[in-house]
This record gives structure tokens, C-alpha cells and sequence, in this order.
């Protein structure tokens, strides 16, 4: 079932960005029925689903007046929390591993190959560009310049991180790398990056400035990983930060997508994953 995941979750976002509107809804709702048909998603899920893909359908294509924009938004956002916490009725990931410790005084978790957030990123890039510029930037004065900006920033959370004894020096390559790293950047970074920064960050920049914005969406970010605790809270934070610096520096929402990648993975390939194990007693 695993190459139909990858399958899954890549022809989503492929979707995403097609401009044929048959091709980006149609091929949506097909690919959800084919995942149901085969047992790779429950018929629960893809009747939600397939809601989704209509009623992003009728926010895209269809004009409404005022009162009617705020109803279908609040519908969307709810459906897409629902999404983006797993709480969709039916949901059940693809289980890559289960309590299993990927690296060496790692804490034991759980790796899964979801197949529910990855709607919200195919949703959202109807609405925001991922390779266009869609931003007012504030661009660094030349290119040597940013790529020397962003990789400090990109340090600086996982720097904290071991600072403060979440993560240690483990460098290593575990069994599960590249499942991870297509799960997560399918799955993971382009929808949470297409929320925080393309709507979030970019809604706040044209009503409250640049800075504000950047601070506010990266704040947001952290808190939606209060369960990790709030030393956790401070790290995404920080990485936050780091990325809405990128979409601001270059204006152009697929560097925040990589950069947040470039950080999971180097956490994952040279630090303890996800956390340290506590020492045994």
C-alpha cells in the first residue's frame, strides 16, 4: 500500500497546481475514490473528502455575496482542523512504524504515512501561488547574502533545541529516511507551510505590516504544537520565524516549504528523532 500512498499524496499536489479546473477537482475527486475503492482510506473519509473538494470547488469558482464567503470560510477552516488534527471521521493512516525508538537514545514514536492534511495543501494552492511571488517582500541585498541569512536561521532552532536538552548529536541514517522525507514534505511541510505563512502570514502582513506579521504567524505556528510542551512552543517558534523570514526575504511561498524540509531533515539525519529518550531509571 505504500507506493499507492506516495502516489496518493504526490498526485494531490500535482493537482493542486494544475490550472484546468476539470483537472484539478475532477482528478481530486477521482483519486479519493480510487483510495476508497482500494481500502486505502475508509468510504467515512472520502464522503468528508470529497465535501472538501466540492466546497472548494464552490469558493473558488462561484462569487457569493459577503455573508455567504464568511459561512463557506468558516466551514472550510472547520473541516480543515478537522483534517489537519486526524479528527476526520474514518481517518486512519498508513502505519510505517509504530512505537519503534528510529535512532539511537531516540524516544520510541510512530511514523505514519498520512493521508489527510495533504487535502489542505491541495485546497489551498487554488487560492495561493507556491512558486509565484505573492508577497511584498523585504529581499536581502543580494543572493550570497540570503542563502547565508537563511542557513543560520535554519541552525538557530535546533541549536535551541539541543541547548535546552529536547534533541543531542546523533548523526545517523535510520532504516525509515526516505519514506519520512517524501511523508513529510507531501504531507507535512507544503500544508502547514501553505496555512501559516501563505494565508496566515500573508493575511496579517497586508493588515498589520511586515514584522507584526512575521512574529504573529510564526507565534501561531508554535502554539499549534503546545502537546510537545512549551520549551517545544519556543523551538517551532523560533523555526517559524525562519521560514516566514524566507516567504518575506523571497516572496516566493515554495522557499518556506524548503526550508522547513531542509530543517526536518537535518534533524532527523544528524540529532536524536523526535526527541531524546529520558535516561533509565
Amino acid at each position: 500500500m505504500l507506493p499507492f500512498a506516495l502516489f496518493y499524496s504526490l498526485a494531490l499536489v500535482l493537482l493542486g497546481l494544475a490550472q484546468h479546473h476539470r483537472l484539478r477537482y475532477g482528478g481530486a475527486a477521482l483519486v479519493l475514490f480510487v483510495a476508497a475503492l482500494i481500502g486505502y482510506t475508509g468510504w467515512a473519509f472520502f464522503a468528508v473528502a470529497l465535501s472538501y473538494v466540492l466546497l472548494t470547488a464552490w469558493m473558488h469558482l462561484k462569487p457569493a455575496p459577503l455573508w455567504l464567503m464568511i459561512a463557506r470560510g468558516v466551514l472550510w477552516f472547520g473541516l480543515s482542523a478537522l483534517l489537519f488534527a486526524h479528527a476526520v471521521p474514518g481517518y486512519q493512516g498508513l502505519v510505517v512504524i509504530t512505537d519503534t525508538a528510529v535512532k539511537t537514545n531516540s524516544i520510541a514514536s510512530s511514523l505514519y504515512f498520512n493521508h489527510d492534511k495533504v487535502l489542505v495543501a491541495w485546497s489551498l494552492m487554488a487560492f495561493v501561488p507556491l512558486f509565484r511571488s505573492s508577497l511584498d517582500t523585504r529581499p536581502l541585498p543580494n543572493t550570497a547574502l540570503t542563502i547565508a541569512a537563511l542557513s543560520t536561521v535554519t541552525a538557530l532552532p535546533l541549536l535551541l533545541a539541543a541547548a535546552s536538552g529536547l534533541i543531542d548529536w546523533q548523526p545517523a541514517v535510520p532504516a525509515v529516511f526516505w519514506i519520512f522525507a517524501c511523508a513529510n514534505l507531501l504531507n507535512t511541510c507544503l500544508a502547514e507551510e501553505l496555512l501559516f505563512r501563505g494565508v496566515v502570514q500573508r493575511w496579517l502582513h497586508r493588515h498589520l505590516g511586515p514584522w507584526p506579521a512575521l512574529l504573529l504567524a510564526a507565534t501561531l505556528f508554535g502554539l499549534a504544537h503546545l502537546a510537545g510542551g512549551w520549551t517545544y512552543v519556543a523551538v517551532v517558534t523560533l523555526a517559524g520565524l525562519a521560514y516566514g523570514l524566507a516567504y518575506l526575504w523571497t516572496g516566493r511561498l515554495i522557499w518556506s516549504v524548503l526550508m522547513h524540509w531542509l530543517l526536518n531533515l537535518t534533524h532527523l539525519l544528524l540529532f536524536t528523532y523526535p526527541l531524546t529518550a529520558p535516561p533509565a531509571l
